[in-house]
């Protein structure tokens, strides 16, 4: 087995765009039960209550939703320099910012398929004041109790026309590659990918067509399956809209659902997943005719027409 990079210790924020900022952060506030942990220009961010970080979300006005940027803290502020490097001989950076509110210096680069990232290694702690710590050193704060409760970021999943041109990609910065998915051909059309032990920080899913953007959508951990369950009650009974009611996923294994926030970026609400500890784990390859989605339903979102050409051609 090749020896992985070691740059990057985490997912450690996302930016969405929303034409709603403001009814975006009250739904997330609201019905997720983030915290809100500061403001800057067109910007809001937010946090989870079991993060330590300044925040975890950020949201900024736009004319339409979508992906802004990913942001990945590194192992140190010396891989940070090594990571760079490795970027630049990539041909994929683009240049250093001076930070962020929450965070310090921050070197940008693209994914093959132009989604922004940026890595980082100086943050700022959450601000939190006395009579919302936990007794638990392990919790920076005490859970909130307010909609879902939800405790922290877990992953990202993007849009591609090239599932494996991507993968490699984010293999080169050191991340396992898990879980795959694959049409009768071989052509990949999902990758699950971690640089921790959790299932995946990143997944990539085929748009051959280009008929959306960047962004598939962004997921918050919950601690088990029920609070699926309630989060479900929590988004209808907020009027929102759930896109997909609660079910298993086979691939990665949660139990899981998804709501459409306000500023139209879908979001997953997700518990259950296992932890994959061995370096070695993997890949485990699903074909789509196993209806990798969904372990319990017929209906298998993969039969689709965006596959038939390729399918044809198997």
């Amino acid at each position: 087995m090749p020896k992985r990079n070691h740059f990057i210790s985490q997912l450690a924020h996302v930016e969405i765009l929303s034409p709603k900022p403001e009814e975006s952060a009250k739904f997330f506030k609201d019905v997720l039960g983030l915290e809100e942990s500061g403001r800057m220009g067109q910007s809001i961010y937010l946090r989870a209550w079991g993060e330590f970080f300044h925040h975890s979300l950020k949201i900024t006005e736009a004319k339409t939703n979508g992906l802004g940027h990913i942001g990945w803290r590194a192992e140190s502020d010396e891989d940070l320099l090594d990571a760079v490097e490795h970027i630049k001989n990539m041909g994929c950076g683009k240049g250093w910012i001076d930070g962020d509110l929450g965070h310090g210096k921050a070197f940008q680069f693209y994914s093959p398929e132009g989604h922004l990232e940026e890595i980082f290694w100086d943050v700022e702690l959450a601000d939190i004041p006395d009579e919302k710590k936990s007794k638990w050193r392990s919790r920076p704060q005490k859970n909130p109790s307010r909609g879902a409760s939800v405790r922290r970021l877990d992953h990202i999943t993007l849009w591609t026309s090239d599932v494996t041109r991507h993968r490699k990609h984010y293999q080169e910065l050191g991340f396992k590659h898990n879980e795959g998915i694959v049409i009768p051909n071989g052509t990949e059309v999902g990758s699950l990918l971690a640089v921790s032990s959790l299932s995946h920080e990143i997944a990539l899913f085929a748009d051959f067509h280009k008929e959306n953007g960047p962004l598939n959508h962004v997921c918050f951990a919950v601690e088990n399956r029920d609070q699926v369950l309630e989060t479900a009650d929590y988004v209808v009974d907020n009027g929102y809209r759930l896109e997909m009611k609660p079910f298993k996923h086979a691939v990665g294994e949660a139990f899981t659902t998804y709501a459409i926030e306000p500023g139209g970026n879908r979001i997953e609400i997700y518990g259950g997943s296992p932890l994959y500890f061995a370096p070695d784990y993997g890949p485990k390859m699903w074909k789509v005719e196993e209806n990798p989605n969904d372990a319990w339903d017929e209906v298998n979102i993969f039969e689709t027409a965006q596959f038939d050409s390729i399918r044809e051609k198997a």
